[in-house]
């Protein structure tokens, strides 16, 4: 039986990476995030580097890097969604690589012989179904660039320490600030790294001496950090990223110590159960029961153990955790769209899959020749189980009728899913049905100052020639969220062009046009762009 090489093995994981996400190359925008973003970066202008990197105002997030690769797609191959989907794709196979190659060199100081084992890992991770969203989601770049910096500053790390490169850990300090400039989250990786950098095995030296003679591989991770706080700080004039984190964890008014340790058990134990268990899957993912507080207790438990055994294999799960802790975040301060999400185990994936391959394999020598052959065809099957799931669900994010459908299906009281399913649906010109969700959004008005829905239900109408309906609803909308007053003066805009040529005499026709130079004015103020200027200009003569 021909022996597996690791060309072989990398060829094959390329291959399972492309045909596993390749619907996706047919999925166009998501409407959650990607259109803003495109017509933002579509509206930009010529790229100012240095206003990138240092943009000396309000910011929520600060991610140049990733907003920079956004700028690329804009040069390459003008935003062209095939092609973006294609890009996170190959970031997504660079980081299988690296968990291929990571697995390989902590392997052999296991005395794990072979290629399986890393073959494996890099599989496990290729096909996991939680990565789908990040991959699948031209937004979520954030986490697949972070991640693929992650895994290659321990890579460096890992070379480093094997064969007293200095330059490897200079370059790993390097990729470590890139990291954190894709996503901030990236930092919170730093002490389980250095607990690495301390466990890593050295035979016949003392612990101390170790340590001491590693402090190149303890500094440079800690000042990558640094300079990227500093970096923040200077590109931040108020940086409100940090403030909301802060307030949503110490500063709530009715700050309950023991509810925020429950729903802290709750949301990690969820996340440890998806790790292994990662059905059903879900975009929109807003409650979890009560129970998986016993799966937080179990965890804690892990990681204490893993903490006392202090050996290399148990610290990639500790690194799995670090990088996982600031989605707790999200719940208690309502940073993003919804508390909890698959993409926040993005990296967690892939800093464990080489743990759970070793110990596999570990235990599987262990074994009787015949049970062996039972554990390969268990392993084949749980992988195949993967590659279907991860197939389908990119067959899924491919259409955003199926893939809101779904979401409102298994998150029924979310509005905000019922909202983009009417979206979706209106741009497949399914006007008929998505009336009815608006229609009974807008009839309970439960949205809790969730506008889309009203956006949505004027466009609905406008397509209907209901003009006075529509202009009566987002006017009584356009107070709701100063965020969607933009979107909300286009729509007006958009009707008022229509009455403009219904109006039947010119008086009436001036007072339109008077209104829409109004609103002009306003959406430059808000968004300056020079095809609103052109709109102004026409609009006066």
């Amino acid at each position: 039986m021909m022996k597996l090489k690791p060309w072989h093995c990398r060829i094959l994981l390329a291959l399972a990476v492309l045909v596993v996400y390749y619907p996706s190359l047919h999925a166009g925008y998501n409407s959650v995030d990607d259109m803003g973003m495109i017509d933002r970066i579509s509206n930009a202008g010529p790229v100012n580097f240095w206003h990138l990197f240092f943009p000396h105002g309000t910011g929520y997030y600060y991610r140049p890097l990733t907003i920079l690769t956004f700028f690329f797609d804009r040069f390459a191959w003008g935003t062209i969604p095939s092609f973006m989907h294609l890009e996170n794709i190959l970031i997504h196979l660079g980081s299988v690589l690296l968990v291929f190659a990571i697995t390989r060199r902590i392997a052999s100081l296991y005395d794990v012989k072979g290629q399986g084992v890393a073959f494996f890992a890099g599989l496990l991770f290729a096909l996991h179904p939680l990565a789908t969203e990040a991959v699948c989601w031209i937004s979520d770049r954030t986490d697949l660039l972070s991640g693929l910096l992650v895994l290659m500053t321990l890579w460096l790390v890992i070379l480093a320490l094997q064969t007293h490169r200095p330059w490897a850990l200079l370059l790993g300090g390097v990729t470590l600030l890139l990291a954190c400039l894709a996503k901030e989250t990236a930092v919170f990786v730093l002490p389980g790294l250095l607990w690495f950098v301390g466990v890593f095995p050295e035979p016949g030296m003392p612990r101390v001496r170790r340590l001491q003679r590693r402090w190149l591989a303890l500094g440079m991770p800690t000042l990558a950090i640094a300079v990227y706080f500093i970096m923040r700080h200077m590109a931040l004039a108020r940086d409100t990223g940090i403030k909301t984190a802060l307030t949503g964890v110490i500063t709530s008014a009715n700050f309950d110590l023991l509810n925020k340790a429950r729903v802290a058990l709750k949301v990690y134990g969820f996340y440890f159960k998806k790790l292994f268990l990662p059905w059903p899957l879900n975009f929109a993912i807003i409650g979890v029961s009560n129970w998986y507080v016993l799966g937080g207790i179990l965890l804690v438990v892990v990681l204490c153990w893993l903490v006392i055994r202090a050996d290399l294999l148990g610290t990639l799960g500790l690194m799995g955790f670090c990088v996982l802790s600031p989605a707790l975040l999200v719940p208690f301060s309502k940073m993003a769209w919804t508390p909890i999400g698959e993409r926040y185990l993005y990296v967690s994936i892939a800093l464990v899959a080489p743990l759970v391959a070793i110990l596999i394999f570990q235990q599987r020598k262990r074994l009787a020749p015949f049970r062996q052959r039972w554990a390969v065809g268990a392993l084949t099957l749980l992988l195949a189980v993967f590659f279907y799931t991860t197939f389908h669900r990119s067959w899924i994010w491919q259409n955003n009728v199926r893939l809101y459908t779904g979401t409102s299906a298994k998150s029924p009281n979310f509005i905000a899913a019922k909202t983009e399913l009417a979206s979706a649906l209106i741009r497949r010109g399914r006007t008929a049905e998505a009336q009815k969700i608006l229609a009974a959004l807008h009839k309970e008005n439960n949205s809790g100052g969730y506008v889309v829905d009203d956006l949505n239900f004027a466009l609905t109408l406008t397509s209907q020639g209901k003009l006075a309906e529509a202009r009566k609803v987002l006017l009584g909308s356009i107070d709701k969220n100063p965020k969607m007053r933009y979107q909300m003066l286009q729509g007006l805009l958009r009707i008022n062009d229509l009455r403009c040529g219904k109006a039947m005499d010119s008086a009436a026709r001036l007072k339109i046009q008077l209104e829409s130079l109004a609103w002009l004015y306003e959406e430059q103020k808000i968004r300056p762009q020079v095809f609103t200027l052109y709109r102004i200009a026409k609009q006066q003569l």
